[in-house]
């Protein structure tokens, strides 16, 4: 049996850094696979094991040296059986070009992807219509881009945090590198960049962010190889420069560049270390203790202007402590925005609650700010539509919070016996979520001489005979669970 798709390379390459076959759980947090799948790829290997007459691989039992070898001799240096669209072509180019560790031509490209020379040509002049980053071929560097080195740091990390969605994809990109290195050695490098950011600041990292800057450090490594940054002033100014080196993250970097250079075999220059602080900090920059409010008097003179102008376009009014907690939630959202805008970094938003009446209110409020010096110096190319979603997040949870809870007024006329009036009372009371006042009343043998019925908001009874227009819950001959289930429902409703 020849399985050779990504999943399975990626499998055995993981293998091959092993020296007992982990467990199915271990090994598939590592590789961030189901167990399921990790059980599929175990079976598959067995199966080629199987065909050379070798023992199978067992959860933790050493890995013989021969069984690896029989299990990679199969396995092709690229993914086979693996389709790319021409957007995962496009993304792989322009991530592979933004840093270029080597001369990239037509006929390279055409080799990776295993494509005709005019679908590069095609993919390039995709590529080539962008109003920034447009590929220039020379016969010295191949393909390169022309925009600053900062720039194109950036426009790497972005790409490359764009890859993690397209497996296949980034199979391809680590598979350019010209150390043959395995998917497996980044998952552990970034396990213990993970580590090392618990250990040291207390704070978290996902997998996703720690792999890409595991594989952001190790391809700009080689690009710094190939063309040399010369000093962090190409970067920084000296302010920033000082700033970095006296945050707890440019440590971190220290030594996780002593953990590059221990598993990859490349060294770190410091232009790069006080970049990678930089990307650190923006990767949970919303925790940022650092970002005071003294630090950022701007931003909170800014914050107040915002919220004052809300309440203006949407009549709100709340308390003034009310009002000083929304201002510091505002100007906590305003701060990773300034930072994104200053130094170009991360605007990837995820999970984002569309409320496009609240975003119009926004967007009005901000209009009205466009004419204040203090906004266009902060923001000088406005705010972008998802952070004017995050801040119509905050400002629409803020007005629910304002919102008065009314209790729903529940009337039960009946003549049922007491034990069932407190079965249901119970019901109500164990089973309902909303607040609620219930009135209790005996069913009088002229029913329709009751006039406050519609002070409620729900009427409980088992009588046809009484006229009203709210709603009304007829209780059955039977009580069982069915009507139970019933009269939640309805109130939930109301």
């Amino acid at each position: 049996m020849q399985v050779s798709n990504a999943n399975y390379s990626r499998f055995i390459n993981y293998l091959s850094t092993q020296q007992a076959l982990p467990s199915v759980q271990t090994m598939a947090t590592q590789l961030n696979l189901s167990s399921r799948k990790i059980y599929y790829l175990l079976q598959s290997a067995n199966t080629e094991l199987r065909a050379a007459h070798l023992p199978f691989l067992v959860p933790e039992t050493e890995i013989a040296s021969h069984q690896l070898a029989a299990l990679t001799s199969s396995l092709s240096k690229t993914p086979v059986n693996t389709y790319l669209n021409s957007y995962e072509r496009q993304l792989i180019i322009d991530t592979i070009i933004s840093l270029p560790f080597r001369k990239w031509t037509l006929s390279d490209f055409q080799a990776l992807f295993s494509v005709s020379r005019n679908t590069v040509l095609r993919d390039v002049s995709v590529l080539k219509k962008r109003a920034k980053f447009k590929p220039v071929f020379s016969k010295k560097d191949g393909f390169h881009f022309e925009e600053p080195l900062y720039d194109l740091l950036v426009h790497a990390y972005n790409n490359l945090t764009l890859l993690q969605y397209h497996k296949c994809a980034l199979d391809y990109f680590i598979n350019t590198l010209d150390k043959h290195i395995a998917y497996s050695k980044f998952l552990l490098v970034s396990d213990k960049l993970k580590h090392l950011y618990k250990n040291s600041i207390d704070k978290q990292i996902s997998n996703h962010n720690a792999i890409t800057f595991t594989l952001f450090t190790v391809s700009a490594s080689l690009y710094d190889h190939r063309h040399p940054i010369q000093s962090a002033a190409e970067l920084f100014k000296e302010a920033d420069i000082r700033s970095f080196t006296k945050r707890q993250e440019f440590n971190i970097i220290k030594d996780f560049s002593l953990i590059v250079m221990t598993n990859f075999d490349l060294s770190v220059s410091e232009p790069l270390e006080l970049f990678l602080t930089l990307q650190l900090l923006s990767v949970n920059k919303e925790q940022d203790a650092h970002f005071s409010s003294h630090d950022f008097q701007d931003l909170l003179i800014l914050s107040e202007s915002l919220v004052n102008v809300f309440f203006k376009v949407t009549q709100m009014s709340c308390s003034e402590t009310d009002r000083k907690a929304l201002i510091r939630d505002i100007q906590t959202q305003l701060k990773p925005f300034w930072y994104a805008v200053r130094y170009q970094n991360i605007t990837v938003y995820d999970y984002l609650y569309v409320n496009p009446t609240f975003e119009h209110y926004v967007q009005q409020s901000l209009d009205r700010l466009n004419k204040q010096p203090l906004y266009i110096r902060l923001f000088p190319f406005g705010i972008l539509p998802e952070q004017i979603r995050i801040l119509a997040m905050i400002f629409y949870n803020f007005s629910l919070s304002q919102q008065k809870i009314h209790k729903i007024n529940i009337l039960m006329i009946t003549s049922l016996p007491i034990y069932s009036q407190k079965l249901l009372q119970t019901i109500i009371e164990h089973n309902t979520a909303v607040l609620y006042d219930l009135t209790i009343r005996r069913l009088p043998n002229r029913p329709n001489t009751i006039t406050d019925i519609n002070d409620f908001d729900l009427l409980i009874t088992e009588s046809t005979e009484i006229y009203t227009t709210i709603p009304t819950f007829l209780i059955d001959q039977q009580l069982k669970d069915s009507e139970f289930e019933r009269l939640k429902k309805v109130i939930e409703q109301l």
